[in-house]
């Protein structure tokens, strides 16, 4: 082969079309067809949004009086959902890009066991590959925390998390960041009577290092109002599964728990592969070292996604892909522009970000504005019932240099917008001068 992909989730995807433009004979290495798509699409960022947009249209419908629409007793069911999600969304996508990658010439292999023999053979069930170049594109998987892991009946995982029957009433959430949050809001909607959300950090999202403390502040009493239990600074001392009691840190015991999810970080998927045996470089928590062109110490080994220390999202992991087999097949050293990468957490609120936020330009002493505006400064966005704010951090002269945004339902277009004018070089003043239609959400920037 010219180019073996290890891993056929979202990075996999991606380099299998870029490879394509280069050569034909491209394989793609997997645990299973069930897999293609990865973590993202099967486990995480797709089907969380799919019950997420379930649990915005109850909120919604809550503002519909307005509208003069009054449905009778709307409710949600979890077990639904999800099948909706796995048979309605995840599978046909699944199919879809098997299929069309497979129509391209792609080549496919699946077993659960797969290692390099040398830099040039791999090992996949019985069968050997042999190729030029290999691209590690295997993801990551869900962290224990406190030698306590998924058991898939009473301690769920994010992987874990969507075999589950029902709706448990009573919930712990370990782990405040990203998918905790979401989770947490979900549950909420979907029928959880009492939800613990527990952070050992001292703030929600304490990974999403370009938030404002203020924007988190409003997320943490967004989460209060659904009456859910935030712990700040607080950690598991003990889950014992027999009594269904989960002991904390703080010294409270919660009883009578019906489900445990742990939402406490992903770790490399690297250790089975025999990277170090061949020469492969790892760090202390099993990433992979590489340099500005993504290869790793052995030269025609390459890596990209979760296996390395970038941010753990799909789109990075795409793009990353991307320009690792411009890399490869063109000798470039193409490197993404991690200040431009956009992030969505979604919960009660979607909240948006990227570039530099208030607390690293004031860490490195960067002179900066901030220019805010609310979304109930245009009538629009008071008709739908959306609420929330748009902060722009930008140089004295303008330039953008990043952004949070905070909303029921427009993070990610306001986001991507704000993002292209970064892009493009505009100024927030610029923006201003843009005659933006009206009713719109979007009008809401020229009153930045």
């Amino acid at each position: 082969m010219d180019l073996v992909i290890i891993g056929c989730g979202s990075a996999g995807v991606s380099a299998a079309k870029e490879a394509l433009k280069y050569t034909k004979n491209v394989l793609c290495v997997d645990r299973s067809p069930e897999w293609i798509g990865g973590v993202c699409l099967n486990k995480g960022c797709v089907p969380t949004k799919h019950l997420r947009e379930g649990a915005y249209l109850l909120d919604k419908i809550a503002f519909s009086g307005s509208y003069g629409f009054f449905p009778l007793s709307p409710s949600l069911n979890l077990k639904s959902a999800i099948e909706g999600a796995k048979t309605k969304v995840i599978k046909p996508t699944r199919e879809g890009i098997y299929k069309f990658l497979r129509s391209k010439g792609v080549k496919f292999l699946f077993s659960q066991e797969v290692e390099f023999l040398n830099p040039n053979t791999l090992r996949v069930g019985e069968k050997t590959v042999t190729s030029k170049y290999f691209l590690v594109a295997t993801g990551s998987s869900p962290s224990s925390v406190g030698g306590i892991s998924a058991d898939g009946e009473f301690i769920f995982d994010t992987d874990t998390f969507w075999e589950i029957e029902k709706t448990p009433k009573k919930v712990v959430i370990v782990g405040g960041g990203v998918s905790g949050v979401e989770f947490a809001y979900i549950l909420s909607r979907y029928g959880a009577e009492e939800i613990h959300l527990i952070e050992i950090g001292k703030t929600l999202l304490p990974t999403v290092e370009n938030l404002s403390s203020d924007i988190v502040r409003r997320l943490e009493r967004a989460l209060k109002g659904l009456k859910i239990k935030v712990h700040i600074q607080t950690a598991v001392e003990d889950i014992d599964k027999n009594t269904r009691r989960v002991k904390l840190t703080s010294g409270e015991l919660l009883e009578d728990i019906d489900a445990v999810i742990l939402t406490v970080g992903r770790k490399p998927n690297t250790y089975s592969l025999g990277l170090e045996r061949i020469g492969v470089s790892l760090t202390q928590k099993g990433h992979i070292e590489v340099n500005e062109k993504y290869q790793t110490s052995v030269e025609n080994i390459y890596a990209v996604g979760d296996v390395i220390e970038t941010p753990a999202l799909a789109h990075v992991a795409s793009h990353e892909a991307k320009l690792a087999v411009r890399n490869i097949f063109e000798n470039s050293s193409k490197r993404l522009d991690y200040t431009s990468v956009p992030s969505v957490v979604y919960s009660v609120y979607e909240i948006g970000s990227f570039g530099f936020g208030e607390k690293q330009l004031k860490t490195q002493g960067v002179e900066y504005k901030t220019s805010t505006v609310t979304f109930r400064a245009v009538a629009k966005a008071i008709s739908e019932g959306e609420e929330g704010l748009i902060k722009v951090f930008h140089t004295p002269e303008g330039q953008i240099l990043g952004a949070n945004i905070l909303s029921k339902k427009h993070t990610d277009s306001i986001l991507h917008l704000l993002l292209l004018a970064k892009k493009g070089g505009l100024s927030v003043n610029e923006l201003r001068e843009i005659v933006w239609a009206h009713p719109t959400i979007e009008e809401v920037l020229e009153l930045l």
